[in-house]
């Protein structure tokens, strides 16, 4: 999960241009592929993307802060995302995923994460209106994202079960994240969910939610859907070869899985790190094969 923030320091660029222009978030995108030879990517500049559209004041520098609630000052940051996914989709011949955000957590965004949350539990029906504007307006820019003919990746961080209990996430997360999976399945492309933390009590949810691939910290549960994940951000950031190749064996004996990092790679990580990652698992895989 190479993504914008690691790419724009790897070119010693500032986040800003790159999240706020398509082609310049293509090329960090093309050059971190190039460089290290994955099998897919993921176009994510940041998580705040939606809600700037919504309204939301973001700051970008050095890296992206939510600053607050919806307001009147939208910036609308979309086309950017969908041109840097027209340009790698056709420059490179591996699968292009697109990162959006699940309903539920953009509402937060636009609520406030910390007033949304009591408002879930005392005003439901505030609530609920934030969560069906947050859903329209995602599945309107799915329309758009869907045009270039690329996979979809759902990151719906907030509703982790860290956050919310298994219940509000049965009752006001799924449907949000079903819709998108649906919607994405209807134009024949994958679509995978990115949720970090505890994803334990909500598990069978996710494996039944009709999704290709579930993007977890934990790929030691297990799912009928392909897991990816098992090298930690902090192992990537931090860890020394035995750490990396540690969980990089444990992942590999878990089936189905695709191996990954699990949440996008800091921004900051050695580049070397990420090759030995990468090594090892080649190494690994070929011992699985028996060449």
């Amino acid at each position: 999960m190479v993504c914008a923030d690691h790419g724009a320091h790897l070119l010693r660029l500032e986040f800003k241009e790159v999240a706020q222009n398509g082609k310049k978030l293509a090329r960090v995108l093309q050059r971190c592929y190039e460089l290290y030879g994955y099998d897919m990517v993921l176009v994510f500049s940041d998580p705040y993307v939606e809600a700037q559209s919504m309204g939301c004041p973001v700051k970008l520098n050095p890296y992206p802060t939510l600053l607050g609630p919806a307001s009147n000052n939208s910036i609308d940051r979309t086309q950017e995302i969908i041109r840097a996914a027209e340009i790698l989709k056709d420059k490179l011949d591996v699968p292009i995923f697109v990162s959006v955000k699940g309903p539920f957590t953009l509402a937060a965004f636009l609520g406030g994460i910390e007033r949304f949350l009591k408002m879930i539990l005392k005003n439901e029906n505030e609530a609920s209106q934030l969560l069906r504007d947050a859903q329209q307006n995602q599945l309107e820019y799915l329309e758009r994202i869907l045009s270039v003919g690329v996979n979809i990746m759902i990151g719906d961080p907030l509703a982790s079960s860290s956050v919310i209990s298994p219940a509000v996430f049965a009752k006001h997360a799924l449907v949000g994240i079903k819709s998108i999976i649906e919607k994405s399945k209807a134009h024949g492309v994958l679509a995978g969910i990115h949720i970090c933390g505890d994803v334990s009590p909500i598990l069978k949810h996710l494996d039944t939610s009709g999704a290709d691939i579930l993007s977890v910290e934990n790929i030691d549960v297990q799912t009928d859907t392909v897991r990816m994940g098992g090298v930690g951000t902090d192992t990537i950031l931090n860890g020394d070869i035995r750490r990396i190749r540690s969980e990089v064996e444990n992942a590999l004996r878990q089936k189905p899985i695709i191996l990954s990092t699990s949440c996008d790679v800091p921004a900051q990580t050695n580049p070397e790190n990420i090759k030995t990652m990468l090594r090892i698992a080649s190494e690994c895989g070929n011992e699985l094969r028996g060449i």
